[in-house]
């Protein structure tokens, strides 16, 4: 069941490098925002009909290698007849507390079909508030009309609690006035509380790790237009961890350049676009990179071959 989360937002994640597209106020839509309770500490959005539009995401899904995808979300979309990079329009990602969240994927998703595809894999049913959640172990799924939505078993029922109560409370002050701080035009966009935890869920895995577990909140937020245009900020317990994670980065960076100056021009012209420094407890990184060297890149097989 841990798929179901993991490979909505990987789709993502293997051609939003090389899309662009135009530019729209950052919201939550009402649909999402019914599942979220007022206590959420943390959301993420992606606007997957902004980075459908764009011409450069269109040539990378004609050239893109879907048997990359898990091999359960394979299956998952040869069953359903779903195809995530062309059907979904929208996932919001909420962690409901420290060790909780759910992910609500919107788009052209045939319940009948989804929910055939887990009773054909045996999956347990639980009755909930008139929902069916299929369920294994801690983790569990419901399926609407055209949405699921994913996620720990306890999460998802504090989702479902939520919907049902008319007029419930809205999220958090704190949560809104970060939202608010996320400029125009971003199509993928995260706020709120992060931990290591988080980090090494999506599979960092370094030194600096260490450094993270005094990280408290802070945001992403990501445009992609003629080129990528990307700021994480986060806020960290003590300005020494800060200054410590922008030394390391930038050492890091200075050595990668070293390594491909004269050989791999190209890189070293992706590497300049990293810039990373410290003010007080908050460390910030810009990404600032042209279509065209993404394009160069993809195209040289410099990135990651799992990312095409």
């Amino acid at each position: 069941m841990k798929w179901v989360v993991g490979a909505l937002i990987a789709v993502v994640v293997g051609w939003a490098v090389v899309s662009t597209t135009a530019a729209a106020p950052v919201s939550i839509d009402e649909t999402s925002l019914k599942f979220l309770p007022a206590d959420t500490i943390g959301i993420a959005f992606i606007d997957m009909n902004g980075l459908r539009s764009s011409p450069l995401a269109q040539d990378f899904l004609k050239t893109s290698n879907k048997s990359v995808y898990p091999r359960d979300l394979q299956e998952f979309s040869a069953a359903t007849g779903l195809k995530p990079e062309q059907d979904l329009d929208k996932i919001t990602a909420a962690k409901i507390s420290a060790h909780e969240g759910i992910v609500i994927a919107q788009g052209r998703i045939d319940r009948f079909k989804v929910e055939q595809f887990f009773k054909d894999r045996g999956q347990r049913t639980e009755a909930y508030l008139g929902q069916s959640f299929y369920v294994d172990g801690d983790r569990a799924v419901a399926v609407f009309d055209n949405l699921v939505v994913a996620g720990q078993l306890n999460a998802l029922k504090k989702a479902i609690d939520h919907m049902q109560v008319p007029g419930s409370a809205p999220l958090r002050t704190e949560l809104r006035d970060a939202i608010q701080t996320i400029e125009a035009g971003n199509q993928v966009w995260a706020v709120g509380e992060f931990s290591v935890a988080d980090v090494q869920a999506v599979g960092v895995q370094s030194p600096s790790v260490e450094i993270l577990k005094s990280l408290r909140n802070g945001s992403y937020q990501m445009r992609l237009d003629t080129g990528l245009h990307a700021r994480a900020i986060g806020n960290f317990a003590d300005a020494e961890s800060a200054r410590n994670l922008e030394d390391m980065a930038n050492g890091a960076l200075g050595l990668a350049r070293l390594n491909v100056a004269g050989r791999q021009p190209e890189f070293a012209q992706l590497l300049d676009g990293i810039q990373v420094s410290a003010s007080g407890n908050a460390l910030t990184i810009r990404i600032e990179q042209s279509g065209e060297l993404l394009e160069k890149l993809k195209n040289a097989r410099m990135i990651d071959p799992k990312l095409q």
